[in-house]
């Protein structure tokens, strides 16, 4: 089935009462569109557009400005490699296509990497609501919150990487250089090396044997655990066990419920009916559970049910202290602002996870460092002891 837009496709076919967890999007992108931007350009664009807003320019004029202002190279974590910025260039694209009379939402649609379906549907709120403003602030807190979790996973890797790279140089220079020499003097002496020191003879041989395989195995090795979640999102037949992996599995529930609610705050404030939300906070994952969990409870609220009551069902998925927040507030009335504050402690509990995670994780790693380090220094003065005994 084609159509003009995923989105649109989404609708068609949850109205046909499918059930509709994800929709292709084979559209031919511009080349820019295809470019990949970094959370902390894509923030510091949103909170060019959040100011300009606030000043009261219209949305030529404020992307205008974001144009300008933005950045040619982007923010590379060294000063001397930082590549071409392509939010630079379309800016500059969505100012000429607002001069030419499109909407904000229609020249947006052109670059989802820039503009995603929860952006989209912000920023369509915001021109019905005349609150462009409120969504750029709205779409600059999720791409903070982006950012900020991708800080935290490069902190906690950076030590045990600069490790084991060290390790890795430490082994190589001690299996093609003094361990040999120890082993033929101790066999001069009928003493024979520790199995520690053995193991790295062995492994030096084999790197010295083949050094073109192991940089290979190395540099592979290094992709594949960087292109892993990419895998995983990419592969809906292993979200169901990521969920049910210890800690894993938990801080991604956590993550899920506390986008779930700031993004239903923000869609709320806009001023998003509760079908448009579910259809929208569908998109806010890469967990298929979880799409399917908003599928289905997006049939109950299309057949009648309110909106709490039609996700009191996929407790396992949203949290019970999720949907019991949401039930009394839909009882009580309760304006947008509490939402917004159940988003604030969502938030403090992913944080909370965060932390929890962090400190399990560095332990264990402390520890198989530790184990590293002690191999190498049991294979260093492992043989030095065995020559004092038999000297």
């Amino acid at each position: 089935m084609a159509s003009t837009s995923a989105m649109d496709l989404m609708v068609s076919l949850l109205e046909r009462k499918q059930a509709v967890v994800d929709v292709l999007d084979n559209r031919i992108l511009l080349p820019l569109a295809k470019k990949r931007i970094k959370p902390l350009d894509k923030v510091l664009f949103f909170e060019q557009l959040e100011s300009s807003s606030l000043l009261g320019f219209d949305p030529a004029r404020a992307m205008e400005i974001a144009h300008i202002t933005a950045s040619e190279k982007t923010a590379g974590f060294l000063p001397w490699i930082r590549p071409d910025n392509p939010l630079k260039r379309i800016a500059g694209d969505l100012f000429k296509k607002l001069q030419q009379g499109q909407a904000l939402g229609e020249a947006a649609s052109h670059y989802p990497n820039l503009f995603d379906k929860i952006a989209m549907g912000l920023v369509e709120a915001g021109e019905h609501s005349g609150s462009l403003s409120d969504t750029f602030a709205s779409i600059r807190q999720l791409a903070t919150r982006d950012e900020k979790v991708r800080d935290k996973l490069i902190s906690i890797s950076i030590y045990p990487v600069l490790v084991l790279g060290i390790a890795a140089v430490i082994v190589y220079q001690l299996a093609t250089g003094p361990l040999p020499q120890l082993g033929k003097v101790l066999e001069y002496f009928k003493g024979e090396l520790p199995w520690q020191s053995k193991l790295i003879i062995e492994t030096g041989q084999f790197i010295g044997g083949n050094p073109l395989l192991y940089v290979i195995g190395i540099a592979t090795l290094i992709f594949f655990l960087t292109r892993l979640p990419a895998l995983i999102r990419r592969t809906p037949a292993l979200h169901q066990w990521i969920l049910k992996i210890p800690f894993i599995g938990d801080l991604t529930l956590v993550s899920i419920r506390a986008n779930f609610i700031q993004t239903l705050a923000m869609l709320k404030k806009a001023k998003v009916d509760s079908l448009k939300c579910l259809l929208l906070l569908q998109g806010i994952s890469w967990c298929y559970p979880y799409r399917g969990a908003i599928t289905l409870a997006y049939h109950r609220v299309a057949n009648g049910e309110p909106l709490a009551v039609a996700l009191a069902e996929e407790v396992e998925i949203l949290g019970q202290r999720t949907i019991e927040y949401l039930r009394v507030l839909e009882e009580t009335g309760a304006d947008v602002a509490m939402l917004e504050r159940l988003a604030l402690v969502m938030n403090r509990d992913l944080d909370s996870a965060v932390g929890r995670a962090e400190a399990v994780a560095k332990p264990l790693i402390i520890l198989f460092l530790a184990a590293l380090i002690g191999v190498i220094a049991s294979a260093v003065y492992g043989p030095l002891i065995e020559l004092y005994n038999q000297l």
